[in-house]
């Protein structure tokens, strides 16, 4: 699938309905498997609300306080979601509303409380629309239970990947080595981010 959340939702404009045949076409699915992982993605749009579908055919929900943004966040772990237009005020967002948002990522957010006097106003993240990281560089460390994970370099990544073992290459050799890591799947559920060395930095 080489849409993004962000690319198919552009695909709607002023509450048009699209069948999912017309959404093939426009994101360019040209495999079978392209158009099962599409029905999958519009499935589960329509269950959180951010689809309707009427009549076979599917249109975009405007909700009031929703916005779009890009998330930049801190070390220290809290983040704002910066708006596109100019004028318009950051987002606060909590750790624990980020909802396995990255830094870097396109989000959807929910405004939970209004902003005054000097406070922005804060938000949860609702879906993230695009991510901006499929690989990292990161540290390899081992863990208490003998598994390996990845440390990110950046600070405003907030979270370790777990390696998934190489038949080449032994992680052992990696700990406490700078790696380049692909990302084979972003965090799931409880689930935590899966990733592969791709090359061992020194």
């Amino acid at each position: 699938m080489d849409f993004s959340i962000s690319t198919l939702l552009k695909s709607f404009a002023d509450d048009k309905l699209l069948a999912a045949k017309a959404l093939e076409k426009k994101l360019d699915c040209q495999e079978l498997t392209d158009d099962r992982q599409l029905q999958i993605v519009l499935d589960a749009l329509e269950k959180i609300g951010i689809l309707a579908k009427e009549r076979g055919k599917y249109r975009r929900v405007t909700e009031e306080g929703v916005v779009e943004g890009k998330l930049r966040c801190s070390s220290k772990g809290f983040c704002f979601a910066i708006q596109d237009e100019d004028d318009t005020e950051d987002i606060y967002i909590r750790e624990s509303q980020l909802n396995t948002a990255w830094n870097g990522d396109r989000v959807l957010v929910k405004v939970t409380k209004e902003g005054r006097r000097r406070r922005s106003p804060e938000g949860e993240v609702r879906l993230i629309l695009e991510r901006s990281n499929p690989s990292v560089i990161a540290r390899v460390k081992k863990t208490e239970e003998g598994g390996y994970r990845a440390v990110p370099l950046d600070d405003r990544l907030l979270f370790e990947l777990v390696l998934q073992p190489d038949e080449g290459a032994s992680l052992e050799e990696a700990v406490d080595q700078l790696v380049h890591v692909d990302i084979l799947r972003y965090p799931l559920g409880d689930n935590p981010p899966l990733g592969h060395i791709t090359q061992v930095l020194g």
